[in-house]
């Protein structure tokens, strides 16, 4: 039973955007836009079917999502490749810099309230700067995109999508970004707070619990929430988010942020929709094609298997 207990604190912890702290202003969200979108229209959908249509939550490409999600929520639970790689890598870099630091006998500073929100949030803007040069990297390298081509191939977008990913792509991601942030939280921490203990540097991040609260689950479904030109120039939007995974060529390669929006528009990325766009979902033939590839994820052990084949084929290719 306690091995059981663990398995389904794994699936609902606060990190998985599915907890019900989550969910209730998904739905009170939700509940606005359908007013809104409906409320021209004679004979709307019910609110049930507008928010969950069964053309999209029985698709095969969401059915993927679904296996994808289990297995990363059980590697999850086991917790092997994140301690190896990626927390090692994290405590490594950030303690070496704190005793670096410290070293050097820097005035220790209180920890106060505001010192550890200022923190903190230094600390996500970095983050978030990983973020878009990790998720850049993948699209634009080769040999890599196939493994961050799992994610693109989805051919229908619901909150479960964010998951469908594979577990190399969550382990090169994750190493990345812990050394980078690692090394500049040990900079952070100490010039603002003094001594550091391990236990504080892997400590909760609030934004991106405010993120994760505040509708990150219409980033990856198909109804359509824009935050408005000016916003969307600072933050990505759940509507930008859906451009990032469209079909058409204009929209290819663009809004790499999580988070931010400040990296795209600084890096020539940014893309701001005009007004709600039509958009399908998959990976196109190529950059200046609008028509989607056979889908090549077409199950939990192709979604596995066959991004090593691609991947090893763009090395070859890079070799003649």
């Amino acid at each position: 039973m306690e091995t059981l207990s663990v398995y389904f604190q794994e699936f609902i912890n606060t990190e998985v955007r599915f907890h019900p702290i989550y969910l209730l202003p998904f739905f009170v969200m939700a509940v606005i836009l359908y007013v809104r979108e409906n409320n021209n229209s004679k004979i709307p959908k019910s609110f049930w079917s507008w928010l969950f249509p069964k053309e999209i939550y029985f698709h095969l490409s969401h059915i993927t999502d679904i296996k994808l999600f289990i297995l990363g929520r059980f590697v999850a639970v086991t917790k092997i490749l994140n301690i190896v790689f990626v927390q090692v890598a994290f405590a490594v870099v950030g303690m070496g810099v704190v005793g670096l630091i410290t070293g050097l006998e820097i005035s220790a500073q209180e920890a106060t309230i505001g010192r550890l929100i200022l923190a903190t949030l230094i600390i996500t803007i970095t983050s978030d700067f990983c973020v878009y040069w990790v998720h850049r990297v993948h699209h634009e390298t080769p040999y890599i995109w196939p493994f961050h081509a799992v994610h693109h191939s989805a051919e229908v977008m619901t909150p479960v999508t964010v998951y469908r990913k594979h577990p190399l792509y969550d382990l090169l991601s994750d190493f990345t970004k812990s050394v980078l942030t690692g090394f500049m939280q040990g900079i952070i921490l100490v010039l603002l707070i003094g001594k550091v203990e391990l236990s504080l540097i892997a400590g909760i991040n609030i934004f991106y619990f405010a993120f994760n609260f505040l509708g990150s689950n219409f980033r990856h479904s198909h109804i359509w929430f824009s935050y408005g030109r000016v916003l969307e120039h600072i933050f990505i939007s759940p509507a930008q988010h859906q451009i990032h995974h469209s079909l058409e060529p204009k929209h290819h390669n663009k809004n790499y942020g999580e988070i931010l929006a400040l990296w795209d528009w600084m890096f020539g990325t940014l893309y701001i929709p005009q007004g709600k766009e039509n958009i399908s979902y998959g990976i196109s033939k190529s950059l200046t094609s609008n028509e989607r590839i056979i889908q090549p994820h077409n199950g939990l052990k192709a979604a596995l298997i066959v991004p090593f084949q691609d991947s090893m084929k763009a090395i070859k290719r890079r070799q003649r």
